[in-house]
């Protein structure tokens, strides 16, 4: 079976039923050149929830070829980020933060303030993000956690923002260097040195191109009403 995921053509026949229809939607039937092979078997599956028994079979084969997945996508110059990611009139705007902190539920504040058939969660987890010849891409993959916000569409990428809970609502824009070691924490770190070298140097790119704040914020429509007037204005 072959899908198209971050204009990534991937070779892969799922096991079981649930990354099955998770990846149903990005089936590609074209003729162009498989990309990426991913090469999960159901005996690694057997053998990751022996060693995992709180994860069923289903859940193994969906984390570990995310995982592969994201490996292999950063040899075709792409990643995926711990996020939330909102489309608005084409523009994808990042949420991140650590686990608990309520991106999803502030992405969902935008669908309040914009509603759904403008505001679109083209993924809530793990989208990809590559680099194209007119800019930044976020792109929706299969992988959105344990939602099943996810949509196989692209579009350019606004800005990143890393999220904090306050009492009131205040976003500021962050250098580079003080944005890498946040958002180091909201992807995956290859182990192999050259391969942590080529995420380091594309972050470093990403970041010289794209803005990216830090907001504190409440749980609110106003929330989103300030991080999109605040970040639409500074496009790429």
């Amino acid at each position: 079976m072959r899908y198209q995921i971050a204009d990534c053509i991937v070779e892969y026949e799922p096991i079981y039923e649930f990354l099955r229809k998770k990846m149903e939607s990005y089936r590609f039937d074209g003729d162009a050149k498989t990309q990426i092979t991913l090469t999960m078997t159901e005996e690694l599956c057997i053998q990751k929830q022996a060693e995992q028994s709180h994860l069923t079979l289903e859940e193994c084969e969906y984390i570990f070829v995310g995982l592969e997945f994201y490996r292999k996508l950063l040899l075709q110059g792409g990643m995926m980020i711990h996020a939330s990611a909102v489309e608005v009139d084409g523009r994808v705007y990042l949420f991140s933060a650590d686990s608990g902190i309520g991106k999803s539920t502030h992405t969902k504040q935008w669908q309040k303030y914009f509603g759904t058939e403008r505001a679109l969660i083209i993924n809530d987890d793990k989208p990809a993000v590559r680099k194209e010849a007119d800019g930044w891409v976020v792109y929706g993959t299969p992988f959105s956690g344990k939602t099943d916000e996810q949509l196989n569409r692209k579009g350019k990428l606004q800005g990143i923002c890393m999220l904090e809970r306050g009492k009131t609502n205040e976003i500021r824009r962050m250098d580079p260097q003080e944005a890498v070691l946040l958002l180091m924490r909201q992807t995956l770190v290859p182990r192999r040195k050259e391969m942590a070298e080529r995420l380091l140097e594309m972050l470093d790119e990403l970041f010289k191109e794209v803005p990216v704040y830090q907001m504190q914020c409440t749980i609110s429509e106003d929330a989103a009403k300030m991080a999109y007037e605040s970040m639409r204005g500074e496009g790429i």
